[in-house]
């Protein structure tokens, strides 16, 4: 079976940025992450949880790095899922927690800029798919480090108003050329596909980041 999300970075608009995969209904939550980061260029540089209700919601899926921090619950055995309060990501397959289309959980990267992505199931298929795909998707993945939503639209007008106090110093931070703007309409899906056929090849490197 294969399973197709469209995956929606909230807060975002004009345009929405979104995309929409297809997965092996076997991958787990931890397989998952890899896939959004593919698809939406993010370099996994930092920490990410998925839960139902975001923040606040349980059970909270998460990467045991072999870490335990004073403040989170210990990892619940598997066995004990959905009724423990944190699992670790790569112990839980998708189809342990999606069954019917329009079921929904949050994906959050970043938890300094805390983007916040909407994973909603849209199709079950027969097919047999061994490797991710991107079907579709609109809007610019925003530069990582920028602030979030908040952020990243105010990085938007800087670099695209050469009035902008802080013109000059966008430019410089995201490499860009005088007089380059950001196109916040710009998706390549060839190239979204490429990137999500190297990140899925090269995610269990260690020297992978």
């Amino acid at each position: 079976m294969a399973y197709v999300f469209k995956i929606k970075l909230e807060g975002s608009s004009k345009p929405p940025i979104w995309r929409k995969v297809k997965v092996n209904e076997s991958l787990t939550f931890l397989e998952l992450h890899w896939v959004i980061q593919g698809a939406f260029g993010w370099h996994n540089s930092h920490l990410h949880q998925f839960s139902p209700g975001g923040w606040n919601g349980t059970p909270v899926l998460q990467e045991d790095h072999g870490i335990e921090y004073p403040d989170q619950a210990p990892f619940s055995d598997p066995k004990t899922w959905p009724h423990g309060e944190r699992y670790a990501c790569s112990k839980i397959k998708l189809k342990d927690y999606f069954h019917s289309p329009k079921q929904k959980t949050t994906y959050i990267y970043d938890f300094g800029d805390d983007w916040e992505h909407t994973v909603e199931l849209v199709e079950i298929t027969d097919e047999k798919i061994l490797h991710p795909v991107c079907l579709a998707g609109k809007g610019h993945t925003p530069m990582e480090d920028c602030g979030g939503i908040p952020g990243y639209y105010e990085m938007v007008e800087a670099i695209n108003n050469r009035k902008h106090p802080e013109h000059e110093e966008f430019i410089e931070w995201v490499g860009y050329k005088k007089g380059q703007k950001w196109e916040v309409n710009e998706f390549d899906l060839e190239e979204v596909r490429e990137r999500l056929r190297v990140v899925w090849k090269m995610k269990d490197r260690d020297d992978y980041p």
